[in-house]
């Protein structure tokens, strides 16, 4: 489960503080949480059908209802939800029952590293139930659509499972003579060769199940159902009858272009520069390699070898002679490896090898060979003598590979981590190893945000805001900057994600908001009237210091508040719901204002305004984009704009580009506009609010 998304979670207490505190375990953990509360089963069937819910986290005994009356209203419902059931620490008895009921499991609130371990577990399988159903939907309708095709189709085909026939076209049943599909269902497809071919093809299948074969194609003797011979070639493919795994066979008939068809087929699958195979060829053999995988009848491998500084070689010796270089390559790779599997030029100096039934271990060991023979390999190119290293990615094809692209992927990882690491060697990707490695990229950014804080390597930048009708004052938006080594700005997308992952987005905020409070106090004794938007994090929302810290701030500057406007962004005050509703109580009493960003997308969009009373409305960027073009968005825009004014707020139009838009959004009855269109963000606050339009 990735830790950037929306875990939307219905827990079922009577008492609130129990079931915040198992939200703020998640949250804790970094998970971006939609806590939806229930009490009774009226609550939970209400919840269950208006929301989209990952996960219910369920008291095992309420005071009017129970985990195994909580599943009764799942099972009621038809959803497919996990639910887990939370005990107290002093409960002792078997919970068998509730688990045989559907219950995924049980824990109990002191134990929060159970409760974290079966919620993303729970999360991920669910997911992935929904992807089979949604892939066995897909592979239905591919399905009913392959076999219109085929009972249309002009070439003879027929599916076989098991060496005997499950469905055959017109075209073959015409082929051979036979009446209905009822004719040969079940007939062995050895019986529709001679006598004299039967071993051939009996081979053939053999080695094509365990997929030994090099080719995909078989010629043999065909026999009529009246006992006359024909010639016949047949070509393979894996494929699928009604979720069942068979093997598609297409019959063509021979004809005396047989040497130009061959040379025509060579042709197709060979990469011209240096006579191996080609991409799209190799790509083929891997997917059928990956397709007998999954059904656990094969193992196998992929290696991707990218030689090492090529770029180098071809600026050094010149286009023309660089291919000169893998020509020499692709030869000695070639005479190596020909005869272990399938060799292949990907795409520029990138080559790649599959293996059939090898393990990871005899994967290496061709790895470390093909290392040791490139060095071996030298290349004279105008009296200069190249020698080449290579970076390989290496993938075991078994069956935890779903498709071709999760294993070009891994190999193509594997790669990169090699040539990250110098090049000259070969490296495993390994999937699990992305949490870690996304831990260390948040440590990373943690040392260097530490170390900005401490050296003051922030700036701020600042977007106007310009009314629609005449309100006087300067408005803008307070943006952050993070300064880089070489003192270049560090957009917020860099940095942010890692800030809040490492808990340091409040000190970030704290930052912002006590230069912002600077700017302010010196424009206020030169009279200068100017208000700030300024952001909050989810930081500085769950932070119980924050608001006194902003409360002794602002008696010591002794700042005017009503030009202060602390912005939420709507998914981060929904997450926090509780604690932003408080802030934001908190801010009115100190007589500042507040706004909630990105408004307008969010399930249940209006909530966030009926429930935390701030003072504007910032529209969602994706509502305002093209605007001028969208009648529909247009209308969202009109509806958001009319809901806020009915409450007493002010909506304002970010991301507004272009004059079209502008004219849109007085129509929409829009109060202010951020965007482009007026100034990007600028370090001055330098804007002609009198002469805005």
């Amino acid at each position: 489960m990735s830790d950037k998304e929306l875990v939307r979670v219905l827990t079922v207490f009577d008492v609130p503080e129990q079931a915040e505190q198992l939200v703020n375990v998640l949250r804790n953990d970094g998970q971006i949480v939609r806590d939806i509360r229930a009490e009774d089963d009226e609550d939970m069937l209400n919840a269950i059908n208006e929301n989209p819910i990952d996960i219910i986290l369920c008291k095992n005994k309420l005071a009017y209802f129970s985990s195994t009356e909580a599943l009764d209203v799942i099972h009621k419902s038809g959803r497919d939800i996990p639910l887990v059931v939370i005990t107290d620490s002093n409960e002792d008895q078997s919970f068998t029952e509730v688990l045989k009921k559907g219950a995924r499991d049980v824990t109990s609130a002191e134990q929060p590293e159970r409760l974290l371990h079966i919620v993303k577990r729970e999360i991920d399988e669910l997911k992935n139930r929904k992807q089979l159903r949604r892939s066995e939907q897909m592979l239905h309708e591919a399905e009913k659509r392959a076999r219109a095709l085929i009972d249309t189709s002009r070439d003879s085909i027929a599916y076989v499972h098991d060496g005997m026939h499950i469905y055959a076209n017109k075209a073959y049943l015409d082929m051979f003579g036979y009446e209905s599909l009822d004719d040969v269902e079940g007939i062995p497809i050895l019986d529709m060769v001679t006598a004299e071919n039967h071993s051939t093809l009996k081979n053939f299948l053999r080695n094509y199940a365990k997929g030994q074969t090099e080719d995909d194609t078989l010629d043999v003797e065909a026999k009529h159902i009246d006992g006359t011979a024909f010639n016949m070639s047949m070509e393979f493919t894996p494929a699928s009858m009604e979720g069942e795994a068979c093997t598609q066979i297409i019959i063509r008939d021979k004809t005396d272009s047989k040497e130009l068809e061959e040379q025509l087929n060579v042709l197709s699958k060979q990469d011209l520069l240096t006579g191996l195979y080609n991409r799209t060829y190799f790509l083929e053999q891997v997917d059928k390699v990956i397709s007998l995988a999954v059904l656990g009848k094969a193992t196998g491998a992929m290696l991707i070898i990218e030689i090492d500084k090529f770029e180098d070689i071809r600026n050094d010796v010149g286009i023309s002679n660089a291919d000169k270089v893998l020509v020499e390559v692709a030869k000695a790779l070639k005479a190596k490896l020909e005869q272990y599997g399938v060799l292949a030029r990907l795409e520029g100096p990138s080559f790649t090898f599959l293996l059939s039934d090898v393990n990871i271990n005899q994967a290496e060991e061709f790895a470390n060979g093909i290392l040791k023979l490139l060095k071996q390999t030298t290349s004279t190119i105008e009296d200069k003598i190249i020698t080449t290293t290579a970076s390989i990615g290496i993938t075991h094809i078994n069956e935890t590979i779903h498709n071709l692209q999760e294993c070009i992927t891994r190999t193509e990882k594997g790669c990169a981590l090699a040539r990250k690491e110098g090049g000259d060697q070969y490296s495993i990707f390994n999937p699990s190893f992305d949490d870690l490695e996304e831990k260390q990229q948040v440590s990373h950014w943690s040392h260097k945000i530490k170390e900005a804080l401490r050296q003051n390597h922030f700036r701020l930048l600042y977007q106007p805001i310009v009314s629609l009708h005449g309100v006087s004052g300067a408005h803008y938006e307070v943006l952050v900057r993070m300064l880089d080594e070489s003192g270049q700005d560090l957009p917020p997308s860099e940095f942010i994600s890692a800030a809040d992952q490492a808990g340091l987005t409040k000190f970030i905020d704290r930052w912002v908001i006590a230069n912002s409070f600077k700017i302010l106090s010196e424009r206020s004794k030169e009279g200068l009237d100017t208000r700030f938007f300024i952001k909050v994090s989810s930081g500085s929302i769950t932070d119980a210091e924050f608001i006194p810290w902003i409360r002794e701030r602002l008696m010591t500057l002794k700042l005017d508040t009503n030009n202060l406007i602390f912005e939420f962004d709507e998914a981060t005050a929904l997450n926090h719901l509780a604690q932003a509703k408080t802030i934001i109580d908190e801010f009115r009493i100190l007589k500042c204002r507040t706004a909630i960003e990105n408004f307008g997308t969010e399930q249940n969009t209006y909530l966030s305004i009926d429930e935390l009373n701030v003072d504007f409305v910032k529209i969602h960027s994706s509502l305002i984009v093209n605007l001028a073009q969208s009648v529909e968005n247009q209308e969202k825009v009109k509806e958001i704009a009319s809901h806020a004014r009915e409450r007493g707020m002010q909506s304002i139009a970010a991301f507004v580009e272009d004059a079209n838009s502008l004219a849109v959004l007085w129509q929409c009855g829009a109060d202010f506009i951020q965007g482009h269109f007026l100034q990007q963000p600028e370090t001055e606050l330098s804007y002609e609010f009198e002469s805005a339009f």
